[in-house]
C-alpha cells in the first residue's frame, strides 16, 4: 500500500513539473487572448491556467488508476507476457528506479514542508497585526502608522486593514471608496488566489513567473476598481480616479500598467460600468466565449497528454 502511495506521489510530482514548464511556455500567448475580456474574467481565465497543470495532472492519475478507462487513450504496449490494461507498472526492483522514486517523493515533500511553513509564518504575522491595530468599525481595523496604507490580510477570513495616516488625508467619501475596493478584494478571496497561483507557478521560469503573477494582481485590482464603480452613480469624476490611483500606489503595481490602470478608470467613470462589467456587448461575448472555449481545450489537452505520454514515460523512468 505504501509503495503504491509512493509510486503515484512520484508520478504526480513528475508530471506536475513537466505540465508546469510547457504551460508557462505558452502562458505569453494566452495572455494575449484573455487580455480583451473584462479584468474579473481576465483574472479567472489567469488563475485557472496556473493551476492548470496540478489539476490536470491528478484527473490523469485517476484515470490511470483505472485500466478499464485509460486504456481508451494510451497505446497498446506489454509487461512480459501481460497485454491486458493495466494501471501504472512502476518498478523499484533496480536501484534506479528507487533512487528516482525517491528523489520525486523527497522534491514534493520539500514543498509541502515550504507550503506549511509559508501559512504559519503568515499566521503569526495576522497575530501580530491584529495585536497592533484597533477596531475602528465592524468592517475594517486601524493601524497607526502615517504611512498611506489599505490592504485586505488573511486567507480564508480576508480583514481590512487601513493606515491612521491614509484615513486622515482622505474626506469620508474618499475612504468609503478604499473600503469598498478593499472589501472587494475580501469578497473575491483575492488573497486566496493569489497564494494558489503564487504556489502552483513556483517552478516556471523566474519571468513568466513573474509575469503571471503580476498580470493577475493587475487583473484583480481593476476588478475591485469596477466594483466600486458600479456602487457610485454621482461620484466626481477626479475623486474616482484620483482615490483609486492612491489605493492602487499603496500596493506598488506595475509601473508599465498603472498608466493603463488609471484609463480604464476614467473609462468607467465616464460610462459608469467599468469594460462592460454589467452588460457585456457583442465583441467582449465574443472575447468571452473564445477564451472559454481555449481554456476548456488545454484542460481536455492537458489531460489526454499526461495519461497518453505520462503512462510510458513513468514506467520508463522508474525502470
Amino acid at each position: 500500500m505504501l509503495l503504491a502511495v509512493l509510486n503515484y506521489l512520484f508520478g504526480w510530482t513528475t508530471l506536475t513539473v513537466l505540465l508546469s514548464l510547457l504551460l508557462a511556455a505558452g502562458y505569453p500567448v494566452f495572455a494575449r487572448i484573455v487580455k480583451h475580456n473584462s479584468a474579473e474574467d481576465s483574472a479567472f481565465f489567469t488563475l485557472i491556467y496556473g493551476l492548470l497543470a496540478p489539476i490536470a495532472t491528478t484527473a490523469s492519475l485517476v484515470v490511470l488508476s483505472l485500466p478499464a478507462l485509460s486504456s481508451y487513450i494510451i497505446a497498446d504496449h506489454c509487461h512480459g507476457d501481460d497485454c491486458t490494461p493495466h494501471a501504472l507498472h512502476i518498478t523499484t526492483d533496480t536501484v534506479e528506479g528507487v533512487v528516482t522514486v525517491i528523489a520525486a517523493v523527497g522534491l514534493l515533500t520539500v514543498f509541502i514542508v515550504a507550503v506549511l511553513m509559508q501559512l504559519m509564518r503568515a499566521q503569526r504575522n495576522l497575530n501580530t497585526l491584529k495585536n497592533f491595530s484597533e477596531p475602528a468599525q465592524s468592517t475594517f481595523r486601524v493601524v497607526e502608522t502615517d504611512a498611506h496604507l489599505a490592504w485586505c490580510a488573511g486567507l480564508f477570513k480576508p480583514q481590512i486593514y487601513v493606515s491612521s495616516g491614509l484615513m486622515q488625508s482622505l474626506t469620508a467619501e474618499q475612504l468609503n471608496l478604499v473600503l469598498l475596493h478593499e472589501h472587494s478584494h475580501a469578497v473575491r478571496k483575492d488573497n486566496l488566489r493569489k497564494w494558489c497561483l503564487h504556489w502552483a507557478s513556483i517552478i516556471w521560469p523566474k519571468k513568466l513567473r513573474a509575469k503571471i503573477r503580476q498580470d493577475h494582481s493587475n487583473y484583480a485590482e481593476l476588478a475591485s476598481d469596477a466594483a466600486v464603480a458600479r456602487s457610485y452613480n454621482n461620484i466626481d469624476k477626479d475623486v474616482f480616479v484620483s482615490t483609486l490611483q492612491a489605493c492602487a500606489a499603496c500596493k506598488k503595481p506595475n509601473q508599465e500598467f498603472e498608466p493603463v490602470a488609471n484609463k480604464l478608470r476614467e473609462n468607467a467613470f465616464e460610462s459608469q460600468r467599468i469594460e462592460q462589467s454589467t452588460h457585456k456587448d457583442a465583441l467582449s461575448r465574443f472575447s468571452f466565449f473564445k477564451s472559454m472555449v481555449i481554456t476548456l481545450w488545454l484542460w481536455v489537452a492537458a489531460v489526454i497528454s499526461a495519461i497518453y505520454f505520462g503512462h510510458p514515460l513513468l514506467e520508463w523512468l522508474s525502470r
